[in-house]
């Protein structure tokens, strides 16, 4: 008997009269019963409410709800916690003020199949640092096929693993972990994306990538043990080998979605075109990731640049440079005449420094960031060396979503002087494409 046919063998009727909820495990118990018996959350915490003990509490309410009926709480591109307020309020005759507070602290962490955004990261939401697009859980293997217990053995398991694509067949995965579900997961689904490589791509900019077997949209999640199964709080998967096919070498950004019988919308072709949609989802989204991330080919690279709205808009281009030699030389630069600019070729004075360039973009635009990079000699930087180059929004005081960016930065004090406001739009990184020669 899988998860679901166990949840539904006791009826909505049984599991409110159980008997009392006496621990924040036979709180999420309970309601994913009540999920997988076809009741809406409402009719749930109500139940649920009127059995708990005393020392329960309405946030562990809101905590296991968030996780549960999350597709309840989804609003297109961004788990919402204001839907969660509100169906609080409705069932459990709260004030608005107490029920937002509540939907606000559960929302803050993702409970479900996630994906890590870097090494360090536990599921915050929205995700705030800039290394959001070089998730270690997106892997490329090139030609060569990984083993499930390879890339899930806790040695391996903080252990990034890309090789650039090579023209052809390659093999990509995507790992993840129940993270915060205090509860099986038992149905874990993951569809891979691909772009050309650069920042705030819109849904059209992605093309599909089918299972390496069965030519597949979706792939199955793997455990350890090389076969699927439930996944309980904590446990690691990997998904089935897709096959990334590209028929040239190039940059690439490759995006990967999850989703679970309890998160069912996450699909990226259904973003809404827009800058503020396409920054929203993927900082609010715990079951996506992205690997923008790979080696320079030449000593001019280009990346794509968009700016999905209808209006002019002012972005930054920030260069930071890692372990970059002295004397090399890093330039950013745009040749149509329609969006034209040009940093010039900058002098690398100090191996972490930082570049940045301000422009104004026109509105429904698609162009080419030129990259420069290059050593003393004009050669491209040894393989030791990586430039993250990030792509910003800048909003000023009366721009049309300024009010909207100070709540998602929780940057409220930035309005009593009227500051200037940046929302991170997406990243890549090159690293040298040099070999680093022995001196022995």
């Amino acid at each position: 008997m899988d998860v679901k046919e166990k949840a539904k063998a006791k009826t909505s009727s049984e599991v409110s009269s159980s008997g009392q909820i006496r621990n924040i495990q036979e709180m999420w118990d309970a309601a994913v019963e009540f999920f997988y018996n076809g009741k809406s959350d409402m009719y749930a915490m109500k139940a649920i409410y009127s059995k708990m003990i005393p020392s329960l509490s309405y946030q562990d309410i809101a905590i296991v709800f968030s996780g549960v009926y999350a597709d309840t709480y989804w609003n297109i591109l961004f788990m919402d916690a204001s839907i969660l307020s509100v169906n609080m309020q409705t069932a459990l005759l709260l004030s608005k003020d107490v029920a937002d507070k509540c939907a606000c602290a559960a929302i803050a962490q993702w409970r479900g199949i996630y994906c890590r955004k870097d090494a360090s990261d536990k599921g915050s939401i929205p995700y705030s640092g800039t290394t959001y697009w070089n998730s270690i859980d997106v892997v490329c293997n090139g030609n060569i096929p990984l083993e499930p217990s390879e890339l899930l053995d806790d040695s391996n398991w903080i252990k990034s693993y890309w090789k650039d694509p090579v023209v052809g067949k390659n093999y990509v995965y995507t790992r993840c972990q129940n993270v915060q579900f205090l509860n099986e997961i038992a149905n874990p689904k993951v569809q891979m994306f691909y772009s050309y490589a650069g920042f705030n791509q819109p849904p059209s900019a992605s093309t599909q990538i089918k299972t390496y077997n069965g030519g597949n949209d979706e792939g199955v999640v793997y455990l350890s043990s090389g076969k699927t199964g439930p996944m309980p709080l904590g446990k690691k998967g990997v998904s089935e080998a897709f096959s990334f096919e590209p028929s040239s070498s190039g940059h690439v950004c490759i995006l990967s979605t999850i989703s679970t019988e309890f998160f069912t919308k996450n699909n990226p072709k259904n973003i809404p075109v827009g800058n503020w949609n396409s920054m929203k989802y993927a900082t609010w989204n715990g079951s996506s990731a992205w690997h923008n991330y790979s080696a320079q080919l030449s000593v001019v690279s280009n990346l794509a640049f968009y700016n999905q709205d209808g209006s002019p808009e002012v972005f930054s281009f920030v260069a930071n440079c890692r372990n970059v030699p002295v004397g090399s030389k890093i330039g950013l630069k745009s040749s149509d005449p329609k969006c034209s600019f040009d940093s010039g070729l900058i002098e690398i004075t100090s191996s972490s420094q930082q570049i940045e360039h301000q422009i104004i973009v026109p509105p429904n635009y698609r162009g080419d960031l030129i990259v420069t990079m290059s050593d003393m000699q004009g050669n491209m930087l040894p393989a030791n060396a990586a430039v993250e180059i990030s792509m910003k929004w800048i909003l000023n005081k009366g721009h049309k979503m300024y009010v909207q960016a100070l709540s998602h930065l929780d940057a409220v004090e930035k309005a009593i002087n009227s500051e200037e406001l940046s929302l991170h739009m997406g990243s890549y990184t090159l690293t040298g494409g040099n070999p680093i020669i022995s001196q022995n």
